[in-house]
């Protein structure tokens, strides 16, 4: 114990825990990437979409922590600098597909995401592989990347057609 005693000053270790604790705190604050936590949860999901509860069920246990505003936030997204990546993440996940505001994005748009959906999903680039170290649960098997190919090429047909069809005149 003398030989620690030498070597290790025990105040300064005191005071350097207390500092840690103190910027840790203030870093809690900080959101570099916007407070994405403040969205409503309240919306359904891919509203005004037709999907098959199958086809829902697989993006909720696979998308919504990410790609909408339902996202479960884990304890140890509450810990700077760990927190700041897991919000980019969502932020990211958001700016390119927010499932809660499906009914927002016009007829182009949806046909875009579900453009980019359909690849992505059937390459497994989604979900992230980071994300999935973390969330096993989220991993798609082989079924539920058909399923959400099917979805995602049926819907930008329906939506395409939807799109093109020839707007009814307005009637004085």
């Amino acid at each position: 114990m003398v030989r620690i005693r030498k070597y290790v000053n025990f105040r300064n270790i005191g005071g350097l825990l207390l500092l840690f604790v103190v910027v840790e705190s203030l870093a809690l604050m900080v959101h570099p990437f916007g407070n994405v936590r403040l969205s409503a949860a309240d919306k359904p999901l891919m509203s005004t979409a037709r999907i098959q509860q199958p086809v829902l069920d697989v993006m909720q246990r696979s998308c919504e922590n990410c790609h909408s505003d339902r996202t479960s936030w884990p304890w140890y997204s509450h810990i700077a600098p760990m927190s700041w990546a897991i919000e980019k993440d969502v932020s990211d996940g958001r700016s390119h597909w927010n499932m809660s505001k499906w009914d927002q994005y016009s007829l182009e748009e949806r046909q875009d995401i579900l453009t980019e959906m359909a690849p992505m999903v059937r390459n497994r680039k989604m979900p992230l592989p980071k994300y999935l170290l973390l969330h096993p649960e989220a991993k798609l098997s082989d079924a539920d990347v058909d399923l959400l190919y099917r979805w995602s090429r049926s819907e930008r047909k329906r939506t395409k057609s939807e799109s093109s069809e020839p707007s009814s005149p307005i009637v004085k």
